[in-house]
């Protein structure tokens, strides 16, 4: 959405595998990368720790990541598909100039709930001394900032940059956090990962001041955002906390473990989670290269022919085209991560054994493995929805996925062991029924939408925020 698209129709424009390639990488790197980043760093401390700091030690600072992990995706959520549109639809009007000012005042519209709820859970609810609860709060703030910074870099045309920003941030994350860990406990791996991450959200936002070097200048448009695209708000916080609230259920599982700290966490369900969800990397990056290529140049070829009043059977033909491009590339993405899911969910067994993991995760990890595979043909429905300005389906599939997630997860709880993870499984599969058959009626509804249903708002969602952004650039002058 918020102009990533351009760098990779270049990269794959080349008509080389080169190319092709580097477009994947950034895919997958704008996709995944903080999962990347959290999932190496936690098992190399565990590998170069474990017997220096100790497993009681490790195990309280994998509680901390993972609960910051979880409720910082989800707080940021709420903020990020609103500030995505407001990056797009200044890309779009080829105004940058507001982008400086957006990125400073998103990352500082988070900043406080994220202090004030980090401050008030670890302060009130855990057990550990004043050094390591002002990291634990600090990194659950850089977190959140992470998340969010994110957002931008569809804004870098740079892929080197974001290539080294990226290996930079997790070899000192890595390299400072099994060192200080080793001298100062948990403080220290907190502190560690700590620095790794500033390091990151500096080489981020560097990034993009270098890519736009305007001055600061306050978004005053972020109240309309805000005001007349409050499905995206809850949108945003719908989707994240529907992807993840089961971990936070499970861990009231009589399986689950107290820490030291006062922490509860179900190892065995957040682990299998956790690398479950990186078998996902080949179709998110698939889904973002397919996106921002090939279903990108159809999109705006439509719209191209609606700003020029094009004949209505020309528009209709470009539906067609836009559709078909949709059902080509979800195809496509089905049954390339469905072949990927099941090769998994068969040798799981023999990866457990080669990886040295726990065979009490392998049911939870194949549940995982098939949920997690619907859960990003749900992220693709929320964005095609998202691009066509159809908050109100957004919302029925974010809300969806939330309440199946959260009722599910309950009732497999109750059942037992065995079942654990079915719920997260179940939910993701119910929400993306909900969700084709919504797609499905759309698009074949597609030109009406474009002209009667959504002709009024479309046209009061391009003058407010123009009007505010010509009335900041009269009191600039």
């Amino acid at each position: 959405m918020s102009g990533i698209g351009s760098l990779l129709r270049k990269l794959a424009g080349q008509d080389n595998f080169t190319g092709i390639v580097r477009a994947f990488i950034h895919s997958a790197i704008a996709a995944v990368g903080p999962w990347i980043l959290i999932v190496v760093t936690l098992a190399m401390v565990y590998i170069y720790t474990n017997l220096s700091v100790g497993y009681v030690k490790i195990t309280n600072f994998e509680a901390v990541v993972i609960y910051n992990f979880f409720f910082s995706f989800i707080l940021s959520g709420s903020l990020y598909l609103t500030t995505a549109r407001y990056v797009s639809d200044c890309l779009y009007r080829r105004d940058p100039y507001p982008i400086p000012g957006i990125l400073l005042s998103s990352l500082l519209l988070l900043l406080i709930p994220t202090v004030l709820i980090g401050t008030f859970f670890y302060t009130l609810f855990t057990n550990m001394d004043r050094t390591t609860t002002i990291f634990s709060i600090v990194n659950f703030v850089l977190l959140a900032e992470v998340w969010l910074a994110m957002l931008y870099l569809g804004c870098i045309r740079n892929f080197r940059a974001i290539t080294i920003s990226w290996i930079g941030g997790m070899i000192l994350t890595i390299f400072l956090t099994i060192a200080l860990g080793r001298s100062y406990g948990v403080a220290g791996m907190l502190a560690g990962l700590d620095a790794g991450l500033i390091l990151l959200l500096a080489l981020l936002q560097g990034n993009i001041f270098a890519e736009y070097p305007y001055p600061f200048r306050l978004p005053k448009e972020y109240g309309f955002y805000f005001s007349y695209y409050k499905g995206l708000f809850w949108s945003g916080l719908f989707l994240n906390a529907g992807m993840w609230i089961d971990k936070v259920i499970m861990w009231s599982a009589h399986e689950a473990i107290r820490h030291e700290n006062h922490l509860i966490t179900y190892p065995s369900y957040d682990g299998a989670m956790f690398i479950a969800y990186l078998s996902v990397i080949p179709a998110a990056a698939y889904f973002i290269y397919s996106l921002e290529t090939n279903f990108y140049q159809s999109y705006i070829q439509y719209i191209e022919n609606v700003e020029r009043n094009a004949p209505l059977e020309v528009l209709e033909s470009t539906a067609l085209e836009m559709a078909a491009n949709i059902k080509q590339n979800g195809r496509t993405m089905v049954v390339m991560q469905g072949c990927f899911a099941l090769i998994l969910i068969a040798a799981a067994p023999q990866i457990f054994e080669w990886a040295g993991f726990n065979f009490t995760e392998l049911a939870i990890f194949r549940f995982g493995v098939l949920g997690s595979f619907f859960a990003i043909l749900n992220l693709f429905l929320v964005i095609l929805f998202s691009y066509f300005d159809n908050q109100a389906r957004m919302v029925v599939i974010t809300a969806t996925m939330l309440a199946t997630n959260v009722g599910l997860t309950l009732l497999t709880k109750f059942w037992g062991f065995p079942y654990y993870g079915l719920g997260f499984c179940l939910s993701m599969i119910i929400t993306f029924a909900l969700g084709a058959l919504l797609l499905v009626r759309f698009l074949s509804r597609f030109t009406y939408h474009i002209f009667i249903s959504n002709v009024v708002k479309r046209r009061y969602a391009i003058s407010a925020p123009a009007n505010a952004a010509l009335s900041g650039a009269a009191e600039t002058r």
